[in-house]
């Protein structure tokens, strides 16, 4: 048997508001809620589980989610993340300088966000990452 992701738990501030932030972005179905979690799921089946009531919120540690998309659902992510004026980012580290701009990394395009409480990192990418690295900053002492 293939080893395949089912799901995963992402711990976070308000389970049901960073739900339907991520798939309102995505134009998902809307979330469900399943015992202490509110989830979503991949159009590749993997369900994303959010949880707000198993970790106190000063030990929530960031987590980053990344959704490999098409051309046609970037530019309607980039949409609705224009209309609701939200800060995004061609890079992880989020910096202010480069705050409304996308990247064009392994030849597609990506951008980073967080999610309302500010502990998911969220990147949409049309073009998945290639065999080399690209040199950038990865941790806020390489800027």
């Amino acid at each position: 048997m293939a080893n395949e992701l089912n799901h995963i738990i992402v711990h976070v501030k308000d389970r049901r508001e960073t739900a339907a932030f991520v798939a309102g972005l995505m134009a998902a179905e809307a979330p469900r809620d399943w015992g202490h979690f509110t989830q979503i799921t991949s159009s590749n089946g993997v369900g994303i589980d959010f949880c707000d009531d198993l970790v106190a919120p000063d030990d929530l540690n960031t987590s980053h989610l990344a959704f490999l998309v098409t051309d046609g659902e970037f530019d309607a992510i980039l949409a609705r993340i224009t209309e609701r004026g939200l800060p995004y980012f061609p890079d992880p580290l989020m910096r202010a300088e480069a705050e409304g701009t996308i990247n064009h990394e392994y030849g597609g395009r990506g951008l980073y966000l967080r999610d309302p409480g500010g502990t998911v990192a969220l990147e949409f990418m049309t073009t998945p990452y290639g065999e080399e690295w690209t040199e950038r900053p990865t941790r806020q002492s390489e800027v």
